[in-house]
């Protein structure tokens, strides 16, 4: 489904078009106002649960130089950097160790920019994209993703052989701090299968120890790579965790096809990878989790429910409630954060309602119809997520999954589990969702959950400020409480897990 971007020229918010596409003309019959206001609203829902979720956070803020040469004064440096060479990138992913029970994770990653780039991720929380400027010299800016003012210059040190050894990490006029590369890690490529799907992944293990617990990472929405949560999660294989990580079929080294999946194949596809770890020596079989954000709340108490060998689930912004109505709710704050009229807010939910029950009864055609030609009259065609024919591919999409309600599920899930919710989350809202699992869990007479809302934590648990798309690319950290919730949770259940 097409995703729809908004760019911030530091003064106001407009459509993003990618160029190739064309951006619709606007009718005269509607001031400018209006119809910028309107097409924003399309914008903003048009980005539908499940595919609403960390990958539609990819809002691009291109911040102009101006706003930032006066933000930041004219003797501030800038980040001449050169095209992105994803090969070239790979050769300094790893971990590194500043000192004792200290580490920062380097991997390409594309959720805060749309593109991959190398990404740093510290366990401290901080995180920063590394744009590179030469050959093993990099700068990072002050936000995850926005290169300036620059706040850090890197290099990268290599041993005789050539390979990267050691960074050097410099901010402003602070005396460098030096981390050495480490292998804390195992990586191996694995092939397992659903039926006719083959999937491919990596498992990544600790090098010290023979048998080690695992968990199994499921994905969010959209084509979601092996690398897409990694970042969320990486910690734990330090902790004695093995980490399995897939492409979702579909994608990369995995066949079949996302598009047409529903929650039962995806959850059926993380059931056959707990099936593939626990027929390995090397994993014990007793202690293997599901670890998954976003969409794989829903996904993830389906496969614990058929799978009751499976040991836990840690849910991570997981709705407790249809997907139907986290859409509505995430259009609702992504066009209020931008400064909408609620009358202009109220007209773009009615549209979506009505496009809802017509997926969901097969009634109400003529009414979304002319609900959508009367916009369209004012503002020009709309996105493709909101079809012009009842025959459109989006109709069957929203009938597979938008109406699937978790708390049946829910209310016959036994599997010890942690569900984290993100104040600040404008997507996956805390209060309401978190009631939803809480009430289900109860009826079912769980013995052993844990439901925590995280302070100021967004969407993918970044520390936010108010939680809206825009602001992702200029965020800087976890969330404080984020990895120690989930470490302190391990712990009391994984005996071998190191604290």
């Amino acid at each position: 489904m097409r995703r729809w971007h908004a760019r911030s020229n530091g003064f106001a918010v407009i459509p993003y078009v990618p160029i190739g596409e064309r951006e619709p003309e606007l009718s005269r019959n509607s001031n400018a106002s209006e119809r910028v206001e309107l097409r924003n609203g399309f914008e903003a829902c048009s980005m539908h649960a499940p595919q609403h979720e960390w990958r539609a956070a990819r809002t691009h803020v291109l911040v102009s130089l101006v706003f930032f040469a006066s933000a930041c004064g004219a003797g501030s440096q800038t980040a001449e950097r050169r095209a992105v060479d994803e090969p070239a990138l790979r050769e300094y992913a790893g971990v590194y160790q500043w000192q004792p029970n200290a580490y920062v994770y380097l991997q390409l990653w594309n959720e805060l920019s749309g593109s991959n780039q190398l990404v740093a991720f510290d366990e401290a929380g901080d995180v920063r994209t590394l744009y590179q400027k030469d050959r093993d010299q990099f700068l990072t800016g002050q936000r995850a993703a926005v290169a300036e003012p620059v706040e850090s210059r890197i290099v990268f040190q290599r041993d005789s052989t050539g390979r990267i050894a050691s960074l050097s990490w410099q901010r402003g006029d602070a005396a460098p701090r030096v981390a050495r590369r480490v292998d804390i890690e195992r990586h191996e490529d694995v092939r397992f299968s659903n039926g006719s799907v083959q999937l491919s992944g990596t498992l990544i293990r600790p090098t010290s120890g023979t048998r080690h617990p695992a968990i199994i990472l499921v994905h969010g929405s959209g084509p979601a790579t092996r690398e897409q949560i990694l970042p969320v999660a990486r910690f734990l294989v330090r902790r004695g965790l093995a980490v399995l990580a897939y492409d979702k079929r579909g994608v990369g080294g995995s066949t079949g096809d996302w598009t047409t999946a529903t929650f039962d194949d995806l959850a059926s596809d993380a059931i056959a990878a707990f099936e593939y770890l626990n027929a390995r020596k090397d994993i014990d079989g007793t202690n293997i989790g599901l670890f998954g954000v976003s969409q794989a709340g829903w996904i993830m108490p389906i496969a614990a429910v058929k799978e009751p060998k499976i040991a836990f689930l840690i849910s991570v912004s997981g709705p407790g409630i249809p997907a139907s109505e986290t859409t509505r709710d995430h259009a609702r704050n992504e066009m209020t954060a931008r400064g909408m009229k609620p009358e202009v807010v109220d007209q773009i939910l009615n549209i979506m309602h009505l496009q809802h029950e017509y997926a969901r009864t097969g009634k109400g055609w003529d009414a979304y119809s002319a609900a959508r030609a009367e916009l369209a009259k004012r503002i020009g065609p709309p996105p493709g997520d909101f079809p012009a024919s009842p025959d459109h591919p989006v109709w069957g999409q929203i009938r597979r999954m938008y109406f699937y309600d978790p708390a049946p599920t829910l209310r016959r899930l036994q599997t010890p589990t942690l569900a984290l919710f993100g104040e600040l989350d404008n997507n996956v809202l805390a209060e309401k969702n978190k009631a939803a699992w809480e009430s289900a869990l109860k009826e079912a007479g769980h013995r052993d959950y844990t439901l925590r809302t995280i302070p100021k934590a967004n969407h993918i648990h970044l520390e936010a400020k108010v939680g809206n798309n825009a602001e992702m690319p200029s965020l800087q950290r976890f969330a404080p409480a984020y990895f120690n919730t989930i470490s302190d949770w391990l712990a009391e259940r994984i005996p071998t897990f190191v604290k």
